[in-house]
């Protein structure tokens, strides 16, 4: 059986294309704006490519994130909670607890031994724009993406990690004083890192000692060394985590709520 998965997130659209529980296609996107729907369907147009087959070789579209619902030939749809943990069970089924940091969302769930699900938080304490901040200040200093991500330099002086505004604020005074933009880049990684760790802090289930990390910001080596320096842990990391979504949405698909 042939299955799309489809992660329509704020900034990016991620597409994952299965066939029997492997991967045989897959795109990520820039996705945004009043077209979200047009730039959904280009997304998926482009995995069909990479798996070199049609679009009636799918069988069944399953979406998730926050555009989930701009995904309009989608045959269903799951909540994000839903698919982050179904996306734990099949890519890291040793993890018992998932953080999940993307553009805009920060998620974290305790996966349960009799449910699916025993406890998940989001976007606690103003944590919400991490990858958003991050990508778009890193535009602003002159940084790649691949660039900020290897950005982890000593503290180049104080800056907001409780809010997004304050942070950006707080990087560009760095930056008229005198600071390098790796440096300021550096300072706004771990800021980011404090404000992602705590969403993962405010659950009170036990997470258990294998936790997965997924998300775009997955990628972002100095914002996940930071994350595991401020929260005294050690994160199991998939292949691909950005992906992770769209795979968990065929896998809730498969295996159902």
């Amino acid at each position: 059986m042939i299955i799309a998965g489809i992660d329509a997130g704020v900034q990016y659209t991620k597409i994952v294309i299965m066939k029997d529980d492997i991967v045989i296609g897959k795109s990520a996107v820039s996705t945004g704006g009043a077209d979200r729907a047009e730039q959904i369907q280009s997304a998926y147009n482009a995995a069909l490519s990479s798996a070199g087959i049609e679009e009636g070789g799918v069988e069944k579209v399953i979406a998730t994130g926050k555009g989930k619902f701009d995904a309009h030939f989608a045959d269903e749809t799951y909540s994000e909670a839903i698919t982050t943990a179904r996306a734990a069970e099949h890519l890291c089924p040793d993890a018992t607890a998932v953080l999940s940091v993307g553009a805009d969302e920060s998620l974290a769930l305790v996966r349960g031994k009799t449910r699916l699900i025993d406890e998940f938080v989001q976007n606690q304490k103003c944590s919400a724009g991490l990858g958003t901040f991050l990508y778009y200040l890193g535009q602003r200093l002159g940084l790649t993406p691949a660039q900020a991500g290897e950005c982890n330099g000593p503290d180049a002086g104080e800056m907001n990690d409780g809010c997004v505004v304050f942070s950006e604020l707080d990087a560009l005074s760095l930056l008229n004083n005198g600071v390098t933009p790796e440096d300021v880049m550096a300072t706004a990684n771990r800021a980011a890192a404090v404000r992602a760790a705590t969403v993962l802090n405010d659950l009170t289930a036990p997470r258990g000692g294998s936790v997965m990390l997924m998300g775009g910001l997955a990628k972002n080596a100095a914002f996940v060394s930071a994350l595991e320096n401020c929260l005294g842990l050690r994160f199991t990391i998939p292949e691909d985590a950005e992906f992770s979504g769209a795979v968990g949405a065929i896998m809730s698909h498969i295996k159902g709520i």
